[in-house]
Formats: C-alpha cells, sequence, structure tokens
C-alpha cells in the first residue's frame, strides 16, 4: 500500500489566479494523465485572459501547463469542462455566467477554438456521453438541472427538461454525470456560493442519463460549515491512477463571520460505491495518497518486443485493470491482455470501427464482435480499459462500455499488436472496487459496513438498491480508518429492524444497541451504540458480531462531554460568548429586547454546546407576536449550521421545534425541511409560554408547562434520528423572544 501522505486543501499548485484562487475543479482523466480545469478568473484587459490547465499522473504533483484558451469572448471563463467525442476535445464553458460557448481542440492542452456562437442558458454546463454514444448537456438553473439532447458533439438542442428531483430547495449548480456499472450517477452543488452550508448532492437513475433520478436517504455528498472547512462545492468526478477508483474533486471557500469570500482552493476526496449508493468523507487531514499503477509504460517505452506484439515487462494479477492506449498505424491492431501461454484474449479493432474479442479460457474460446459508436474515431488516439475480477470481465472504450461477460480468465501479459502506436498503458491490482474495503475511511465520517477488509461475506438488502452486510455471530470484521485528532466519537448503525436488542464489540469494547421499536418505509433503523475513544491517525476499527443482523452503514462523529448550562435568563444572553450568533448582522443579530433575547432586525438564530446526544431544554418564551408570521424555534442536535440571505432557510441538519401563531411544530431539517408533527394550543397574548423540549435515543417530546402540570403536546420517534449536536434558537418578525433557556441533562 502506499503510504505518502495529503491533505486538503491542494496548495502546493503554482500560477493559482492571483495567486490562490481555483475554484469550480473539473478533472478529466485522458491518455493516463488527469487534466485539471478550473474557473477563469475577470482580468484587465491587457493582462493574459483564458483557461489555464494542470496536469497530473498520481493526483498529488501537478504541472502547471499554461492557457489552453485565450480567445477575449471567454475572459473570466465560468466552470470550464472538457469531454473527449469522435477523436475531438470539446470544451463548454460560461464567461461572466452569460451563457455559453463551445471550443474545440485536437489536444486536450489546447489551444481550443471557439466553435459556436453564444448559446446562452444557465451557467455551469457539462457534458456527458453515453454508452452507445449519444451526447447531453446538462446546465443550472433555478428549479434544478436542466437536461439537452445533443444531435452532434457541436449541437446543443434547445428543447430541455428539468429534472425536478436534482433540485436543492435553493440555487442549483455545478452538474454533472458519471455511469457506473449500468447506473447514472448526477451530482450537483446547491444554496448560496458565500454560505458555509454549499454542498453537494448526487441522484441515481437506472433509466437513462437524461430520466428515472431519485434521490437516497443520504443524497448528501459533502457538507461541512465548521471553521477548518467550510463551503464545499461544484465537483467533478474522475477515475483515478488505479484506472478503477473514483475521486470527487471540489473546492472550499474561505469565509468570515459576514460570509464574504477571499478565496477557492482545490480539494479531492475518494468516492465509495455500494449498488445505487455514492459516498465520500470530507478529509481536512493527512490521507493515504491514491493507489497507484503496478507498471506503466509510455509511447512504448520499457516494453518487450515478442513475436505477438509489445509487452509491459510485468505481468498482471487475476484481479486487475489495465488502460491501453493505442493510435492505428495499420489498417488493424489491437491488445493482449491475460495472455498466459495459449490461454489469454485478444482486442482487435480496424479503421471502419469493427472490433473483435478472443478469449481462450479453461472455458474454452469465446468470440464476441460489435461495432464501435458514433463517439469513438477509430483513426484517432482511443483508450481500451480491462477491468477483471472474480471472472467479471468488462471492456471499455474511451470510458465507454462495449462489452460485459464472465470468463474464466486469469492473470497474464498485458500489451499490443505490432500495427499500432502505443500511448498509455498500464495495470493495477485494483478492479471493480476491489480496493474499497482496503481504502481507510475517514473519522469523523460515515461507510458501507459491507466495505470491510474480509473479501468473503455476507450480503442482503440494505438500502433499497444497496447491499447491506450480514453480520455472523463470533465472526469479526475489520475497517482501517483515518481519524481526524484523538478524542470520543459517537458511534451508529443503520441495519435491518428487529425487536431484540444487538450487541458488538468494538474493537474489544462490549457495546450494545437498543431497539427503536419503529422502522423506515425500507424496514430500517438507526441504532446508537456508544461512545468510542480513538486515536489520532492510522487505526483500525474491529467489529466482532455477537449477534446475527444485517447492518447497512456505520457512523462517527465527534463526542462532546454534556454540560449544564443556563443560556438564556432575563431576557438576556448568559453564556459570556458562548452562544454562537448568525445572521445579516452577525453575532449582532440577536440582541436583548422588552420582548425578550430575540431577532434585532427580521431574523437571528444562534447555537451552544457541544455534540451531545440526549438532553433537554427549557425554555419560557414571551408571546406577543406583532402578525401571524412572528416565530420562534428550538433546535436539538444541531450541526452544520450556515446562515446567508440568500441561502435556503433550513440551514442546518437538526431537529427544531417552531412555536407560531398558537401552533407547535416539529420538523427534522437538512437542508430542506420536512415535518414530523404538530400540536396546537391556546393562549391569550400577551403571555408567557414554557416549554420542554427533550431528545433522548430516538425519541423527541416537546411539553407545555402550565399551572396545572405539564401537558404532553408532541411525541416522536424516528427510526432514523439524528446523532447529536448543540442547541440552537431562532425568532423571526418581531413580539416573540426567549425570556429564560436553560439545557440540562435528562
Amino acid at each position: 500500500m502506499n503510504h505518502r501522505y495529503i491533505s486538503n486543501p491542494h496548495e502546493e499548485l503554482t500560477d493559482l489566479w492571483h495567486g490562490k484562487e481555483l475554484g469550480d475543479p473539473f478533472m478529466m482523466r485522458f491518455d493516463g494523465k488527469i487534466y485539471l480545469y478550473p474557473s477563469g478568473a475577470h482580468m484587465p484587459e491587457k493582462e493574459n485572459i483564458g483557461i489555464k490547465c494542470w496536469v497530473t499522473e498520481d493526483m498529488v504533483n501537478f504541472t502547471y501547463c499554461g492557457y489552453v484558451a485565450t480567445d477575449p469572448r471567454i475572459n473570466c471563463a465560468y466552470a470550464p469542462e472538457v469531454c473527449y467525442n469522435a477523436g475531438k476535445f470539446y470544451m463548454v464553458t460560461s464567461p461572466y455566467g452569460s451563457g455559453h460557448y463551445l471550443l474545440r481542440s485536437d489536444s486536450p492542452l489546447g489551444p481550443f477554438e471557439i466553435i459556436s456562437e453564444n448559446f446562452g442558458h444557465t451557467i455551469d454546463g457539462s457534458i456527458f456521453v453515453d454508452d452507445d454514444g449519444n451526447s447531453y448537456f446538462y446546465r443550472a438553473g433555478h428549479e434544478g438541472i436542466h437536461v439537452h439532447q445533443m444531435s452532434a458533439p457541436d449541437q446543443i438542442e434547445l428543447k430541455n427538461r428539468i429534472l425536478d428531483v436534482t433540485f436543492l430547495k435553493h440555487w442549483t449548480e455545478g452538474p454533472m454525470v458519471i455511469k457506473r456499472d449500468g447506473r447514472y450517477f448526477l451530482t450537483n452543488t446547491g444554496n448560496h456560493t458565500c454560505s458555509k452550508g454549499y454542498h453537494v448532492d448526487y441522484f441515481v437513475s437506472h433509466e437513462g442519463p437524461d430520466r428515472g433520478y431519485k434521490a437516497m436517504k443520504e443524497q448528501q455528498l459533502l457538507l461541512e460549515t465548521r471553521d477548518e472547512y467550510h463551503t464545499l462545492g461544484h465537483s467533478s468526478s474522475c477515475i483515478g491512477p488505479d484506472m478503477d477508483t473514483y475521486y470527487i474533486a471540489y473546492h472550499k471557500n474561505v469565509l468570515n463571520e459576514w460570509n464574504r469570500p477571499d478565496h477557492r482552493s482545490l480539494n479531492i476526496d475518494r468516492l465509495y460505491f455500494n449498488g445505487d449508493r455514492m459516498y465520500t468523507n470530507a478529509t481536512w487531514w493527512p490521507q493515504e495518497t491514491p493507489v497507484l499503477p503496478i507498471c506503466t509504460s509510455r509511447d512504448g517505452e520499457g516494453l518487450i518486443g515478442e513475436e505477438k506484439g509489445l509487452f509491459l515487462p510485468e505481468m498482471a494479477g487475476d484481479t486487475y485493470t489495465t488502460e491501453i492506449s493505442i493510435t492505428l498505424e495499420k489498417e488493424q491492431g489491437g491488445a493482449y491482455f491475460s495472455l498466459a501461454g495459449e490461454k489469454g484474449a485478444c482486442f482487435m479493432m480496424d479503421r471502419q470501427g469493427d472490433w473483435q474479442c478472443r478469449i481462450l479460457d479453461a472455458q474454452g474460446e469465446k468470440h464476441y464482435e460489435g461495432h464501435l459508436c458514433k463517439a469513438i474515431d477509430p483513426a484517432a488516439l482511443n483508450t481500451l480499459r480491462v477491468s477483471l475480477r472474480k471472472g467479471n470481465l468488462v471492456l471499455y472504450m474511451n470510458g465507454l462500455e462495449i462489452l460485459r461477460t464472465m470468463t474464466a480468465l486469469s492473470g497474464g501479459k498485458i500489451g499490443v499488436t505490432h500495427g499500432v502506436k502505443p500511448g498509455f498503458i498500464g495495470f493495477s491490482h485494483v478492479a471493480q472496487g476491489s480496493h474499497e474495503g482496503m481504502a481507510r475511511k475517514a473519522v469523523p465520517g460515515a461507510w458501507d459496513a459491507i466495505h470491510c477488509l474480509e473479501a468473503d461475506v455476507l450480503s442482503e438488502e440494505g438500502e433499497l438498491g444497496c447491499a447491506g452486510l450480514s453480520l455472523e455471530k463470533g465472526k469479526c470484521y475489520h475497517y482501517p480508518v483515518s481519524v481526524w485528532k484523538t478524542g470520543k466519537y459517537h458511534m451508529l448503525i443503520t441495519m435491518k429492524a428487529r425487536r431484540e436488542a444487538v450487541t458488538l464489540q468494538v474493537n474489544g469494547k462490549e457495546m450494545c444497541a437498543q431497539p427503536v421499536h419503529t422502522a423506515d418505509d425500507q424496514g430500517m433503523e438507526k441504532r446508537y451504540l456508544g461512545v468510542v475513544e480513538l486515536t489520532e491517525g492510522d487505526g483500525e476499527i474491529a467489529l466482532r458480531a455477537q449477534d446475527d443482523c444485517v447492518i447497512d452503514r456505520i457512523y462517527f462523529q465527534e463526542a462532546d462531554d454534556f454540560a449544564p448550562a443556563q443560556v438564556i435568563a432575563g431576557g438576556k444572553d448568559v453564556t459570556e460568548g458562548g452562544l454562537n450568533v448568525i445572521g445579516h448582522k452577525a453575532r449582532l443579530s440577536m440582541i436583548p429586547k422588552v420582548t425578550g433575547f430575540t431577532c434585532a432586525e427580521g431574523y437571528g438564530e444562534g447555537y451552544f454546546g457541544g455534540n451531545w446526544r440526549d438532553y433537554q431544554v427549557k425554555a419560557v418564551l414571551h408571546m406577543d407576536p406583532a402578525t401571524r408570521d412572528a416565530t420562534a424555534g428550538i433546535a436539538l442536535r444541531s450541526r452544520r449550521e450556515s446562515w446567508h440571505q440568500h441561502q435556503v432557510a433550513a440551514g442546518r441538519i437538526a431537529y427544531v421545534v417552531m412555536v407560531k401563531d398558537g401552533l407547535i411544530t416539529l420538523s427534522k431539517q437538512c437542508y430542506d425541511e420536512k415535518v414530523l408533527a404538530t400540536a396546537a394550543f391556546e393562549m391569550a397574548y400577551p403571555h408567557a409560554l414554557a416549554i420542554i423540549c427533550q431528545v433522548e435515543g430516538s425519541e423527541i417530546r416537546v411539553w407545555q408547562e402550565t399551572d396545572l402540570g405539564r401537558r404532553l403536546m408532541i411525541h416522536y420517534t424516528d427510526p432514523m434520528a439524528l446523532p447529536c449536536g448543540r442547541i440552537g434558537i431562532a425568532a423571526a418578525g418581531d413580539g416573540i423572544g426567549f425570556e429564560s433557556l436553560i439545557v440540562e441533562a435528562l
């Protein structure tokens, strides 16, 4: 395993815009190299303008390659993206965010020349080419991502459809589609670009690149608002150095308390896949660098000449991925793989686009043939990617799948036939996600239980479309981890619901996960195991099953020791700076008034405490609303909060108890809002409303205290409960404020 380390953000790049700016990073893999194109910057007329490019082979060391496009019409080019189609490179970009241009080049390093008029449409254009050669254009929109069909690589149809499910409750941008195992994964970015809660989500479709997308239960890929790391967005995804593992590149912004940006920087994290689910964890501490190929050659260097052709000096094992880039010098040529004696495979193609694949293995000889789609020019440089794992063979040409079959092939030599000009040739011992169990999982973070070190495990369906790990009693499962810092962490699991408690050993410590006694619509529940102490750096989580069960996901969140406190007293903040107030007036967005501690002007919110699990909040509200829209709210287990005057209103992950016009509402927020329960109360204004909000395990209770005693207003059990978080307060409008607020143990 590679034991070099690198941390986000990637600050070693040279020649950045204004010395530090790199936003909207787009990565494209071609001929064994990865090309990075970020947004341009506004430059004076006499300064250099255009689009820059950096190149890497290991995703660690980036080489600046200069300008790839310099037409004055693309000054301040937003989000340039490049695709390889029929032997040409096509770029789409939106200068100043005002419409789009298409550009074309013979090289990924340019020069790219404009080949279209400004064809309009909103920002962040992206092109996806499907296996059949059909192309699609995606762009941002106010109601979700728009998709257009392309009749040719340089022709985008005006007619389009909105992918409604992709709408992120606010301005939605930065679309990109990749295809893996027959599934289409669309990533996009939502919220305001100057909000700490700028985030990346994803959607999956089995039906096609322009329809059928659905959201998974945890659709957010990247969301962090902490001081160390925030404003994560506008991503792209690309296969990394091992030719199998996907990585996600995105920028982070540096914001001050007034949400004013300084600069954006490049960040890269690993992507994981489990059926319909894709996931990653944002990291800002040292991580192992990507796995590199075992053996490579470029332009024929180091290849060994034999009777059949030219071969790499090392042989691949039974699990491998190889890329073989070739240009035909004669009418026909191709590549060999898994060649061992008389056994092996030979792929041949001709200048008319016809291809054949001959496989001779222990089961006999098989022949496959086909015709390359219109997106592949057989006379150009083309890359055959071969993926073999447990006999499952998949062939791709320029990333487009052309063959998938079961074989008895094993490892062997890799090379090219005579009559071709070789480009990049290399292989790794990683294929079809085989490294996902070995890769270190981020703590804090979450990962799929099926991605353990053990290769032969039992699985059952977890979340619909995903594989859960079927734990066998007495068996131990191991997960390599990368821990941010030494400390305590809450540990949770999602699992198939059952009535009984489940006992597990975590690093030798026995922990019991109590049942929730309710399940979601797919028969799943989230259970709390307890607090685990972990040490900074590389480590391992050993999970031994004391009971048979099916686990879907594993979660770790920082855990803070609970400390009861008076937050508001006499209508004033008494925390001496412990209450973090945010809003358009920053820390002055909530102030003492005659109506209690409330918003200074229109709206304000504040947060107190740490990553606490179970507690209760006792509050007394001054109730004399000036309008029916005046509200006050209490947040429980709140995390990842953000505020911006133009962002989505539900800018947090929390349970929120809202009081408004004779109604108490309990909602679950995650940069959108789902109402869980409501209760009405009657009151003559002005009046003092005393409420108690409790969160314990998977249950949330809201009580009203009166002279006659407590009255239970809301009792809700959440089968997929939020794990932990601080308390929060919020107020909008005039006439409602907090007279007192105490947080204490249950």
